[in-house]
């Protein structure tokens, strides 16, 4: 597994595939409302947002996080670890950590979304604890992979 996600095709492939779909984000978040879930943070927040909108924002909504969003955190998480473990020696199993657990955790607030579109929403203040849980792993994550890249980079220059 380490070889095939360090691999420069799977790490290209990888970062298409999440510039696609955050594309299809801004294609399609417009018509479930302008306003997707997964960036409140507070119950109150998700709340209200589930109360204005409609019926069929509600659908496109639901659509949107299990077509799109569940394949997303795969899609960056990979890209993540894989551009961890292919710069780093030491320690580079521990770098990734954050990029493997933000794919769970994605899809976990994803899982509660969709209980949610369909009227279970007493689960919002399980995704109230996740998102910031999730925003802070994919930071992390996104920064620890920006300096292996940097780091990639300084040694290709230097050979």
């Amino acid at each position: 597994m380490n070889s095939y996600l360090t691999k420069t095709s799977t790490l290209v492939a990888l970062f298409v595939i999440s510039g696609a779909l955050v594309a299809c984000f801004m294609v399609f978040t417009p018509v479930a409302g302008g306003v997707l879930l997964d960036s409140l943070g507070t119950v109150a927040a998700s709340q209200q947002l589930l109360g204005e909108m409609s019926d069929a924002q509600k659908a496109v909504h639901f659509r949107i996080t299990l077509g799109l969003d569940m394949i997303f955190p795969f899609a960056y998480g990979g890209f993540f670890v894989g551009l961890t473990l292919k710069h780093f020696n030491r320690g580079r199993f521990w770098l990734a950590m954050p990029a493997l657990l933000v794919i769970p955790t994605d899809i976990f607030e994803n899982l509660i979304q969709l209980l949610a579109l369909t009227g279970a929403e007493d689960l919002l203040g399980i995704k109230a604890l996740l998102t910031p849980i999730k925003f802070t792993l994919f930071n992390v994550a996104a920064g620890i992979a920006a300096v292996s890249l940097c780091l990639g980079i300084w040694r290709h220059i230097r050979s």
